[in-house]
């Protein structure tokens, strides 16, 4: 348990402390300068470097150890250091400098690890977007930051090439995903993309648009370009939200961020060690994939593992191919190794780390995954987390001996969270009181670009000066600075209670239907109800047991919530549906969209 309290706040009192005040052990390899000694609660100190040099500077005297994996062909942290000179070269060629944007659209292989420390070490911002964006979207991006380049993968080129007319936008780099595959993969992956994208036969490059090989080859003879120095407050990183409609927000990251999430992993006392095999198969145009799962895996000097494709089905597979230390993905990866055939009679001693993150994982599914772990000669549970994009991947989290059923985890060290009542901002709520999420970390974004408006409503200035984010989620904090999250506040709808106003918590009706041994998975979406701007819900539901019918099902899912939910918040209708829908940028459940359905129904 925890100290005794001095205030009952705990973004005051940090219950949390308590796990992090014996420090970690500090092993000879290390890859940089703790700044802390054992005994000492954390002091706020942590290595000031952009992404380049930590990195650089963790791995330089390892030249030997292996950096990266791409299908089993490898390089070695000497060789990626000299691909990220040389990569550095070529932006230097083509006229790129310090405070130029460069956007790149792709997904997990070498030259995106190249390009992304080589900008760095020059200063150059990289502008993640996911390739799945429209041309509108894509457009938008280019003529928002006045992009000196667009780096894309030769599956979209036809679709940057519309984006970029009229424009403003000079220079086109397109990449093959096989570029750096062994070369009988590279032909068979060749020969199945051709199918799958016709425009690829004969595809020949216009105007400004150059091959990644051409791109390369104008470096080569070129001075390296020297190391430009950390900065406070300057924008190295674009990123966006995963927003379900309109535009995404542009997230502007620091340098800072990068430099604190890797040094607070370490002095969590992960079991990362040099040489490790991390796999991820996580996109780089998400924050969580680039900012762990490619970052902090190299600046712990591991082998970095890199799958192109993002596949949850396929995890299992993976898992048997290359036997990883650690991986990192959404629950549906955890679900998928503890149900598939491929893993159910593997000894999995070799997993010390997964790490689920990007939505809540179900309470029965966490139980299930546990159990297969143990049972399968892992010595660690699954470890959960919790955080956004605006603070570059993680707020809270459990390690490998700090955790708690169904919640998300303690701060991590650089930050704090604070409950704060929805409708008073002057008034944090003690621990087991719910109410909204607020997170505060020099990991906090820098702004949305040219949105003052949308920023000052995220970030809330307190009287000392201190900058808070309103996360948006609602939960509670518990005596030892646990979090617990319990629903989404932009998902409370307005409906009426015998004429007076009263608020629908989606949470409530969907923890009860998802007790039926008969559902798989619910979400509960709001609508207007008829001639009203009050709102009613709807559940759409996804079967376990087709054995039992709609009806059926419909009878007993209205009895359960009519013994144990407010009569106001009970759905008016049952949907069944094969799947819930996702957000393209990061798998969450896509309420907005059964929003819409919902609204559908009523004609």
């Amino acid at each position: 348990m925890s100290e005794a309290k001095k205030t009952g706040y705990p973004s005051i009192d940090k219950p949390w402390n308590q796990f992090y005040k014996d420090g970690i052990e500090v092993k000879k390899d290390t890859p940089w300068r703790l700044y802390h000694t054992a005994g000492n609660i954390f002091d706020g100190t942590y290595p000031r470097e952009t992404r380049y040099h930590t990195v650089y500077a963790s791995n330089k005297d390892y030249p030997d150890d292996i950096a990266l994996n791409y299908f089993n062909k490898k390089w070695t942290y000497r060789q990626l250091l000299e691909d990220i000179d040389k990569t550095a070269q070529a932006l230097a060629a083509a006229g790129l400098q310090k405070g130029d944007v460069v956007i790149v659209t792709a997904v997990n292989m070498p030259e995106v690890v190249h390009l992304s420390y080589a900008a760095s070490k020059m200063g150059i911002v990289l502008n993640f977007a996911d390739p799945r964006s429209d041309a509108e979207t894509l457009r938008h991006y280019i003529t928002q930051v006045k992009a000196k380049m667009f780096v894309t993968m030769n599956l979209n080129y036809p679709l940057v090439k519309k984006a970029a007319l009229g424009s403003g936008l000079h220079k086109i780099v397109v990449l093959s995903v096989g570029r750096s595959m062994p070369g009988i993969i590279r032909m068979v992956y060749n020969m199945q993309a051709k199918k799958e994208y016709p425009h690829l036969k004969g595809m020949k490059l216009d105007g400004s648009a150059m091959s990644y090989d051409d791109f390369m080859a104008a470096g080569e003879g070129q001075p390296v370009p020297e190391e430009v120095p950390y900065e406070d407050g300057v924008c190295t990183v674009m990123m966006h939200t995963g927003g379900t409609t309109g535009m995404p927000k542009t997230v502007l990251l620091s340098d800072e961020s990068f430099a604190v999430i890797a040094w607070e992993y370490a002095y969590l006392g992960m079991p990362f060690e040099r040489q490790q095999l991390f796999y991820n198969e996580l996109p780089p145009f998400i924050i969580y994939g680039f900012s762990i799962c490619i970052h902090a895996a190299l600046v712990f000097g591991m082998q970095l593992i890199l799958s192109p494709k993002f596949s949850p089905e396929d995890f299992p597979k993976q898992v048997k191919k290359y036997k990883m230390n650690h991986a990192c993905g959404v629950p549906e990866h955890a679900r998928q190794l503890a149900t598939s055939d491929i893993t159910k009679d593997m000894d999995l001693s070799f997993l010390m780390t997964f790490v689920s993150g990007g939505d809540a994982v179900n309470p029965d599914d966490e139980k299930m995954i546990n159990d297969f772990l143990k049972s399968h000669g892992c010595r660690y549970r699954l470890i959960k987390g919790y955080g956004m994009t605006e603070v570059c991947a993680t707020a809270t989290t459990e390690s490998h001996t700090i955790y708690r059923d169904e919640s998300v985890g303690i701060p991590m060290p650089c930050t704090t969270v604070r409950i704060t009542d929805p409708d008073d901002y002057s008034k944090e709520l003690p621990c087991g009181e719910v109410g909204e999420v607020w997170l505060s970390t020099p990991r906090l974004m820098l702004g949305y670009l040219d949105d003052k408006e949308a920023t000052d409503e995220l970030i809330y200035t307190d009287e000392n000066g201190t900058r808070w984010l309103h996360s948006g989620d609602l939960g509670y904090l518990d005596d030892d600075g646990f979090l617990f999250l319990s629903g989404r506040i932009r998902r409370i709808y307005i409906t009426d209670n015998g004429g007076d106003g009263a608020k629908i918590f989606p949470s409530v009706p969907e923890a009860e239907i998802r007790n039926h041994a008969a559902v798989k998975d619910v979400c509960v979406a709001g609508r207007h109800k008829k001639d009203s701007t009050f709102y009613e819900v709807v559940a759409f539901v996804v079967k376990s047991d087709d054995r039992v019918s709609d009806d059926k099902l419909t009878e007993e899912l209205k009895k359960i919530c009519e013994d144990r939910v407010p009569s106001y918040m009970h759905p008016c209708d049952y949907v069944y549906i094969d799947a819930l829908p996702l957000t393209p940028n990061n798998g969450k459940v896509d309420f907005r969209k059964l929003e819409d359905r919902a609204e559908e129904m009523l004609g």
